[in-house]
This record gives structure tokens, sequence and C-alpha cells, in this order.
């Protein structure tokens, strides 16, 4: 993943799904599982790519440059 610093120059924020720790725990019948946070793919921080909204370069199609296909930046 793309860091928010080296793209916008700001550090990207705490991540509103996992509140900043990567991941997430969720109950699976009677067992709490932990998993990776699907929205910052386990960086706990995330910020919208500029350049995108779903990975793909509005204008090709192809994967975005900004975000490498991440559509965030940690």
């Amino acid at each position: 993943m793309v860091d928010a610093i080296d793209v916008l120059g700001v550090a990207a924020s705490e991540c509103d799904e996992c509140e900043g720790a990567g991941t997430v725990t969720f109950c699976h019948g009677p067992y709490e599982r932990t998993r990776e946070c699907h929205a910052c793919y386990g960086a706990g921080r995330r910020t919208p790519c500029p350049g995108c909204t779903d990975g793909t370069s509005p204008n090709t199609g192809e994967t975005c440059w900004t975000c490498e296909g991440f559509a965030v930046l940690s």
C-alpha cells in the first residue's frame, strides 16, 4: 500500500472501521475471530485516493498509479 505522506505530504487519518488497530473482531458462532481490516488492509490508517474511487484510472481503466490499485492510501 502507498504511504499518504509520499503522495499528499500529510499522514493518513485513523481508519474508521478498525479504529486504528488494523484488525477487526467478529463472532463466528460461539467463537470470536480476528482478521485484517478490509478497509485499510491492516495498516490502521486510510485516506481515499485522490486519483480514483475504485483502484482504476478513470481515463484508461488501468490500475491507478497513485494508489497501486488499493483505492486508499495509508
